[in-house]
Parts: C-alpha cells; sequence; structure tokens
C-alpha cells in the first residue's frame, strides 16, 4: 500500500495522455473530412487530376521567439561576429540576450533545439560548417 501514491499519480498521467489522443483524434477526423471535401472539389474542377501527385507539405511547429526567417539571420550575424566556433548551446544564450529574455536553463535547452536544427540547414546551403569538437559538443563556424 506504500505505492498508492506512485498508482494514482501514474493513473492522473494515463488520465491525461488518454485525453490527449481522444483530443488529437477528434482533430484527425476533422482534418480527413476537409481533405475529402478538397480533393473532391479538385476533381469537380480538373477529374483527370491525379491527387496521388501531389506532395504533402512537411508541418513545423513555429518557434514562439522568433519571426519566420529570423533565427537563421540572428544565427549568421553570431556566427560572423564571433572570432571563434561556437557550440549550439552557447549561439542559443547569445539568441536570447539579443532576443532580451531571461537567461534560464529551460530556455536555452528549447532554443538550442531551434539553433541546432537552423544551423544543419544553414550547413546543408553551404553557409556553415561544423569545427572540432568542444568537449562533448561539436562547435560551428561561418564558411
Amino acid at each position: 500500500m506504500a505505492e498508492s501514491h506512485i498508482i494514482s499519480g501514474l493513473v492522473s498521467k494515463r488520465s491525461e495522455l488518454a485525453g490527449l489522443v481522444q483530443h488529437y483524434q477528434t482533430e484527425i477526423s476533422r482534418i480527413a473530412g476537409d481533405l475529402n471535401h478538397i480533393d473532391a472539389t479538385i476533381k469537380l474542377f480538373a477529374p483527370e487530376f491525379d491527387l496521388r501527385t501531389v506532395r504533402t507539405k512537411e508541418h513545423r511547429e513555429r518557434n514562439q521567439y522568433f519571426k519566420s526567417g529570423e533565427c537563421p539571420r540572428m544565427t549568421l550575424d553570431i556566427l560572423r561576429e564571433s572570432s571563434d566556433a561556437l557550440t549550439s548551446r552557447q549561439i542559443a544564450a547569445e539568441l536570447l540576450r539579443r532576443k532580451g529574455l531571461e537567461l534560464s536553463a529551460e530556455k536555452i535547452d528549447q532554443l538550442q533545439k531551434s539553433a541546432l536544427n537552423v544551423l544543419k540547414r544553414l550547413e546543408d546551403k553551404g553557409l556553415v560548417m561544423q569545427g572540432t569538437p568542444k568537449g562533448i559538443s561539436n562547435t560551428w563556424k561561418i564558411v
């Protein structure tokens, strides 16, 4: 009986997750209905159109801290102004400072993920490259 607080916590978490599953299943059903309506409308105007040729567009969650394109621009500015290669965590801390946000470990962790995604996209474009490892993290520098 000593584990009753554990069981109640797990039951509460299960209830929360089951509610999320139900919410998202309802949302999926609504969106699937909208998609069927759009498909039917396309077929109405162009019966010969092959809907299988339409590629799906990747859904990305918007970052609450940056406007569109602002994070890559700021990241490149930070790397340009730095004399050394920087880790994604250092870039995230500088992004927070430049946005005038409170420096907290939680916000740095959030922005580090964003910075890493931005850095990988910039690397694919040939604008930045990974430098030498600094501790357990890779560093980044402008090309």
